[in-house]
């Protein structure tokens, strides 16, 4: 995403890829919060393409049909030996067209496709080209290949995850992680898994909010949790996979047992529900278990350097948060740097903030998920804790559907500059006060338990009492109650609802993330409505005329996912090669004398 920023303002951008590309990784569920940035993001830098991964239908359309939709979270509470009891299933809405519904990203699909669109807009892409050794000078980088190549460029941005050889080179990283989270994984894709509302009785979907195989689907048990990321839960899908992974908290699992596979099968097996659910699955790809997930550093910059969020750090995929400190990242990092380069200027200083945002957002994220999982010890802990999450996913998803909503208004683009403002910037709303008090009151009570001074049903009376009186949060969502265990959802009039009770009760800080023109929302559903149905008028002519007619004039309009780039439907010129030039682009060992001030790495 950032190659492509960069390279559609017209910075140099050299983007190397150590391995092949694309490959399997983790992060493959979006949430509210980062499709609504994905689409301002796209907007703000001119990238529409970028907009199109943030919500189902466009990614669908455009992108690629391997990737499922998500319509919920959903979580099935487990005790060991027992069937679920369906009372305790959790599930939070994510958002409705025309704005969602939200996406299970095949990666594979989705970065081939970032990676060509880099392309397109000018970067240069290199895959498989490992580096044996950086060398950071006072005015650029030195990157040299195991090939024996030489890049230079004038920043170097580390996008290479878990296994950063820029942070061990340079001893970025926290010895002993600095995060409560303490867990490892066990993950691969699948065939054969089914969907989870077969694991219910005729009469236990009454309280759903949506099916819960179009959700990202979590099984949650004391000691640990399972995501189920189906790609197959759409009608137009073309991929049989599911992503499956077990989290397991190391203070209860701490050593691995037996092959990956082995130990899977045999946590699964105590929880009759999960092992139903898996009964007829088999792996589409090796097994891969990690040791201790987490990973910190204190710093994400250093000079000519910047690291995105996964290159310094990482806690653990519970709630899919990760992608949304990516992208406040991205628009962060973008930002100032489009600046940067302009006044070839490069001080760490000037991305300080995002360094700043993003270890907040971590720091929070981490209580967040931390509680979840002491909360799993029984469910009316977990039931009362997880609504510390829905409050900051509520939350920190109005903060841009509000900005959103308004520039599409009034094409005012000062709406989108406000996505880099202090007082708009935090991962699970940790921007807000009232959040982050509630959330840090909740890891206090949680702490007692874990000490014993507390038993785990008063953490969740006290939990559940503290936000019946909070002010900022609609009464009829039910946050304070038990016995609501779905507590949202964003069709148009419930969302319209939300956005009322904040109009109207809300103080001006909450009227002003939670708010927005509710004509404009309608408009947008009209208009998805209307796109939708003139696309299956479109398909059904092609497809009469493909009876009768071999012949067409396709070839003359360029398809919606390429209309950006319109160069597919103007007339080729005839052209003679010049003699002088070259058959192909080389890197050698210097960089001509020609090459940009500007490069970026």
């Amino acid at each position: 995403m950032l190659a492509c920023i960069l390279a559609r303002h017209g910075v140099s951008t050299l983007l190397l890829e150590g391995a092949s590309h694309p490959r399997f990784t983790i992060g493959e569920s979006l949430i509210p919060e980062t499709g609504l940035r994905l689409r301002i993001v796209a907007e703000k830098y001119g990238v529409p393409e970028i907009g199109w991964i943030g919500t189902f239908h466009k990614l669908r359309r455009h992108v690629s049909s391997n990737c499922g939709v998500k319509r919920s979270f959903g979580f099935m509470y487990h005790r060991f030996g027992e069937e679920n009891r369906p009372e305790e299933i959790n599930q939070f809405g994510t958002l409705a067209p025309p704005v969602g519904p939200d996406s299970h990203l095949f990666r594979q699909d989705t970065d081939a496709y970032l990676a060509e669109l880099a392309v397109k807009y000018g970067a240069t892409f290199l895959s498989q080209t490992r580096i044996a050794d950086i060398a950071f000078g006072d005015d650029e980088v030195e990157l040299h290949a195991v090939s024996g190549e030489t890049y230079r460029a004038k920043l170097l941005i580390d996008a290479s995850g878990m296994r950063s050889m820029v942070s061990d080179q340079l001893g970025m990283r926290d010895e002993v992680p600095r995060f409560r989270t303490d867990t490892r994984a066990i993950y691969t894709h699948m065939m054969g898994v089914r969907s989870a509302d077969l694991l219910l009785g005729p009469n236990d979907r009454d309280g759903l909010l949506s099916p819960l195989g179009q959700s990202t689907m979590h099984h949650v048990f004391d000691g640990g949790w399972m995501w189920v990321i189906p790609f197959s839960n759409h009608r137009d899908a073309t991929n049989p996979l599911t992503s499956v992974g077990l989290m397991l908290d190391r203070r209860k699992y701490p050593e691995p047992h037996g092959t990956p596979e082995q130990e899977f099968h045999r946590i699964i097996s105590a929880y009759p529900t999960i092992a139903r659910h898996f009964a007829d699955a088999r792996p589409a790809r090796p097994w891969i278990r990690s040791g201790r997930i987490q990973y910190s550093s204190p710093h994400l910059i250093a000079p000519r350097l910047i690291q995105l969020p996964h290159a310094a750090a990482f806690i653990d995929p519970l709630y899919s948060s990760g992608m949304s400190v990516l992208i406040i990242a991205v628009d962060l990092i973008a930002d100032e740097l489009l600046k940067a380069v302009a006044q070839n200027d490069y001080a760490v200083e000037r991305f300080k903030f995002m360094e700043d945002v993003v270890n907040r957002g971590f720091d929070h994220y981490d209580s967040v998920v931390s509680g979840s999982i002491d909360s799993f010890a029984s469910y009316e802990t977990w039931n009362a804790w997880n609504r510390n999450w829905v409050m900051g996913s509520l939350l920190g998803t109005f903060g841009p559907l509000s900005l959103l909503m308004r520039y599409q208004k009034t094409k005012d683009r000062s709406y989108l500059e406000k996505t880099t403002e202090p007082s708009r910037m935090g991962v699970l709303a940790s921007h807000l006060p009232g959040v982050v008090e509630l959330v840090q009151a909740s890891r206090a009570d949680m702490d007692a338990a874990l000490a014993g001074r507390l038993s785990y049903q008063e953490v969740s009376d006290r939990i559940f009492a503290r936000f019946r009186t909070a002010d900022f949060l609609p009464p009829y969502m039910g946050f304070g109650d038990p016995r609501k265990t779905a507590t949202a959802t964003f069709t148009l009039l419930p969302g319209a609802r939300h956005v009322l009770w904040y109009r109207r009760h809300g103080d001006a800080v909450y009227r002003d993330n939670c708010t927005f023109p509710l004509t404009t929302y309608t408009r947008s559903g009209a208009d998805f409505v209307l796109d939708e149905v003139r696309q299956a008028v479109r398909n059904s002519v092609s497809a009469v005329r493909d009876v009768f007619f071999a012949d067409n004039r396709d070839w003359q309009h360029t398809a919606p996912a390429l209309e950006a780039h319109q160069e597919l439907v103007t007339p080729v010129p005839a052209a003679v090669p010049s003699a002088n030039e070259p058959g192909a682009f080389e890197f050698v060992d210097d960089v001509p004398a020609t090459a940009s001030p500007s490069a970026v790495g």
